[in-house]
């Protein structure tokens, strides 16, 4: 007897494969078949229904992402990655199970997210047109009542702070992927320099993080023009509006199409420096007495273009909208200047391409 049902369980190991179901956030994975449940203390219990999941003759069954309270289903990972519902359907003939006898393939991931957003744990990475906005976050959130924010920043000078130079230098990549390997970063942050203008760092560091955690959202944030002295006000928000789409929508776009269904989006904040100089340029930017020095009362500190305190005011307030959706005509406002910087970051992402916008901000969970 004892034979026997080796030889039975060894011929089922023969002809089957294994299919895991995981759960991300709180939720269950229930089949049609009601054979194939995933609850999620099963999950937390590492259970054999969903780490194994043991696929044997015709694999026909259809799976539901069902939340649980205070949670709703977001997307399937590795498989269904455009449905519209909450349904992943598999029909796999015995022939195609039978070939895959022994595999374990990619698990099918239920991805759940809470009702209420209130605060990501965000990885920020990026250059000195970029790092002081990630460094200024935190006062903001915590200001603005996103008690679980919290951040890791990483910054570099120059184009050593783009995607690339940051995956290419061994001891940053180390530092940035250990943040990552703790599976538990939501919103991953990046920016941009033209001296690395492909795809290939941003693909890597969307490959890892989301092998650490599925989950994870991103974004573009696309910095303001460098040598600002080099050009007039007009030209200056001419060449802005015609980059920041070629660009950064661009960049948002190529990503959506290579990874269904994970969100990605842009932050303009590049812009905040554009409406400061037409402001300035029209004579009506009381806080400002040049475009370029080093005494707090300019837009930018050198001819570089670094930014100044009002730019950096400014671009603080417009992440803090892109990110968290946060009403700026609500917000407290800065005493120090006169001009409503508030409503200047509000009309920076109200008139932004409501496409290329963070989906949850913009009604969309």
């Amino acid at each position: 007897m004892k034979s026997l049902i080796f030889a039975l369980a060894l011929a089922l190991l023969v002809t089957a494969c294994s299919h895991p179901l995981e759960i991300v956030g709180d939720g269950d994975i229930l089949s049609a078949s009601g054979n194939r449940d995933c609850l999620l203390e099963d999950h937390e219990a590492a259970a054999k229904d969903c780490t194994e999941n043991i696929v044997t003759g015709d694999y026909l069954e259809t799976y539901y992402g069902v939340p649980r309270a205070g949670w709703h289903f977001h997307r399937w990972g590795n498989y269904c990655g455009n449905a519209a519902g909450n349904a992943c359907s598999f029909d796999v003939s015995a022939e195609a199970v039978d070939q895959m006898w022994g595999v374990t393939v990619a698990p099918l991931v239920a991805i759940f997210r809470p009702d209420v957003i209130t605060g990501f744990n965000a990885l920020l990475i990026g250059h000195s047109f970029f790092h002081p906005f990630s460094v200024s976050l935190p006062a903001h959130t915590d200001q603005a009542g996103f008690d679980d924010h919290q951040q890791s920043a990483f910054f570099s000078g120059g184009a050593s702070g783009a995607p690339l130079a940051l995956w290419e230098n061994a001891a940053k990549r180390g530092q940035i992927q250990s943040v990552l390997d703790g599976g538990d970063i939501e919103l991953f942050g990046m920016t941009y320099h033209p001296d690395y203008p492909g795809m290939e760092g941003y693909r890597n560091w969307v490959n890892y993080a989301l092998a650490r955690n599925p989950d994870t959202r991103f974004f573009i944030g696309l910095p303001w023009l460098p040598f600002p002295a080099q050009l007039s006000a007009a030209e200056y928000d001419a060449t802005w509006h015609g980059f920041h789409p070629a660009i950064a929508h661009g960049i948002v776009d190529n990503l959506r199409d290579e990874y269904p269904g994970v969100d990605f989006y842009c932050i303009p904040y590049g812009q905040s420096a554009v409406e400061l100089r037409n402001l300035f340029a029209a004579d009506n930017l009381p806080e400002v007495d040049t475009l370029i020095g080093g005494a707090s009362d300019a837009i930018y500190l050198d001819q570089l273009g670094h930014a100044d305190n009002i730019l950096l005011d400014l671009g603080a307030l417009v992440w803090l909208r892109a990110i968290y959706g946060v009403d700026l005509e609500t917000y407290p406002d800065n005493p120090a200047y006169q001009t409503n910087l508030r409503a200047i970051g509000q009309a920076i992402i109200d008139g932004h391409d409501r496409g290329y916008n963070a989906p949850w901000i913009m009604g969309s969970r």
